[in-house]
């Protein structure tokens, strides 16, 4: 009854120990990746292309041109504005009227007038208009009345409306264009934000991959030590120094490496792709070349200065900031439109009356006839509901953004805390994870000497092989974390813009 289980377990396990040895022998360890020969890739060619072609920067610049124009939309309302007209006029009456009224008794009415006029408008910061016209007209009829038949008149006339209450005021009419000039600024500080960020993932990215093609070299070790394993253990089982136990768990151990490894490179090629992607690329053909972890500054940050550096240079508190000043300016315009509307009128002209254009023209200025009006006009909504309603709502609009401007100043504050405790904790992680690799190492080679005196089973050196493949993990995982806890730190600074020399003014 035991002879027969024992004799299949034999053939189970020398079939098993068959198929491994052939998966050994066409499993090679796969080629180091071919970016490792390809020409370097800097952190800052990356940066620079980046910018040059990411499609959140490209859409922020445009932003940007369009509040510029707001500007310039908003100043224009105050550009002077030049009129013309002509118009000519036939007119003759279906009546007839009596002899001493025209020139043929009994003849209908006729009437045959032209005109020629021009203005200019010019709007005034004070809310006022003031406006200047002149014309030339010439008039004709068939009345025996008329003491110049045909007549040329001449007409030059001043007129001026300003409103005294509502609407009224330097502060009130250049506010919209001061609202203007804020959104532009914020428009500028969104593109730094935008620009900033594309930094950020960019260095992310370029870290990240750096980190999966270390990783890639990491697991192809792995696969050749667990394939050196495997031959001095099938070379020793044919000398009878160890069992076929001792080749199935290195067999194990290299099937163990090879699975991880297509896992790697799996990992790589995605961190290609998101790199690639950063940098704007949208066929996803261009080879990424030789990337490698950027260098670190010795120094720790501190969290009082990197606090400083986030509070004058990040743009969010900025927009806030700005924000703020044009809900500011909004209420200003909404008290004032609760004042009832009260304009001032006055104007004043000279006319002429002649029997040619010319002799218009030159005597219009003396004044032979003229006219002058002054006037107030009043209009007052009953009970101004809606315009104190909507200085109200311009008030909460100024507190509501001022709490919203005191929370992002205590997220800020938060964030730049986490930031330099991350950096600080990663430079301390990556020192303790050199010494741990060196350890492994260490550890590693006295257990494969082991082995070799013949004191220590494979099991045992596949242990220690293990060990130090996740002490060089633990340690690259602690470098790339390390990186991109100081490329989270500069984004919160605003300190990456001259890590990097971009400047905003020439985008």
């Amino acid at each position: 009854m035991t002879i027969l289980p024992r004799r299949l377990t034999a053939a189970s396990l020398a079939a098993l120990i068959a198929c491994s040895a052939a998966f050994a022998q066409d499993s090679a360890p796969s080629t180091a990746p071919a970016a490792a020969s390809a020409p370097r890739l800097s952190l800052e060619e990356c940066v620079a292309r980046a910018l040059d072609k990411n499609f959140a920067v490209r859409i922020q610049s445009f932003a940007v041109q369009q509040a510029q124009d707001s500007v310039i939309i908003s100043k224009a309302a105050y550009d002077p504005l030049f009129g013309s007209n002509w118009q000519k006029a036939v007119q003759e009456s279906p009546s007839a009227l009596f002899s001493t009224t025209t020139g043929l008794g009994g003849a209908k009415p006729q009437t045959d007038n032209q005109s020629t006029s021009f203005s200019l408008t010019q709007p005034v910061i004070t809310g006022g208009t003031l406006t200047a016209n002149y014309s030339l007209a010439r008039n004709a009829s068939n009345t025996v009345q008329a003491l110049i038949n045909p007549s040329y008149n001449g007409l030059v006339s001043l007129n001026l409306s300003q409103p005294l209450l509502q609407g009224a005021g330097v502060d009130y009419n250049r506010a919209t264009i001061q609202i203007a000039q804020l959104g532009e600024r914020v428009a500028n500080l969104n593109l730094k934000s935008s620009v900033l960020t594309t930094i950020l993932n960019v260095e992310t990215a370029y870290s990240n991959l750096a980190f999966a093609r270390e990783q890639y070299v990491v697991g192809q070790d792995a696969v050749k030590l667990a394939q050196q394993l495997l031959d001095e253990n099938l070379f020793k089982r044919q000398t009878g120094v160890l069992t076929d136990l001792d080749v199935v768990q290195a067999q194990a151990g290299l099937a163990t490496a090879q699975s991880a490894l297509i896992g790697f490179k799996r990992t790589m090629e995605n961190a290609e792709d998101t790199l690639l992607q950063a940098l704007g690329e949208r066929e996803f053909t261009t080879p990424v070349g030789h990337v490698e972890f950027p260098p670190v500054p010795a120094t720790a940050p501190n969290f009082a200065g990197s606090y400083k550096l986030a509070r004058d240079n990040g743009p969010n508190l900025a927009v806030f900031a700005a924000t703020i000043e044009q809900y500011k300016l909004t209420a200003l315009r909404a008290r004032r439109n609760t004042l009832p509307s009260l304009n001032a009128i006055a104007g004043g002209s000279y006319s002429s009356a002649e029997h040619s254009y010319g002799d218009a023209n030159s005597s219009v200025w003396s004044g032979p006839g003229y006219n002058w009006n002054v006037g107030l006009a009043v209009s007052v909504p009953i009970g101004l509901r809606a315009a104190r309603a909507q200085y109200r709502q311009a008030l909460a609009n100024v507190q509501s953004e001022q709490v919203a401007y005191d929370q992002a100043d205590q997220n800020l504050l938060v964030q730049v805390r986490a930031a330099v405790r991350a950096v600080q904790s990663s430079q301390e992680g990556v020192a303790a994870a050199i010494q741990t690799t060196l350890l492994s190492q260490k550890q590693n080679e006295l257990q494969k000497a082991k082995f070799d005196a013949g004191v220590a089973t494979s099991y045992d050196v596949l242990q220690a092989q293990n060990q130090l493949e996740n002490a060089r993990l633990t340690q690259l995982q602690a470098e790339v974390g390390l990186r991109n806890a100081l490329a989270s730190l500069r984004f919160l600074e605003g300190t990456s813009l001259d890590l990097y020399r971009v400047n905003l003014t020439a985008k």
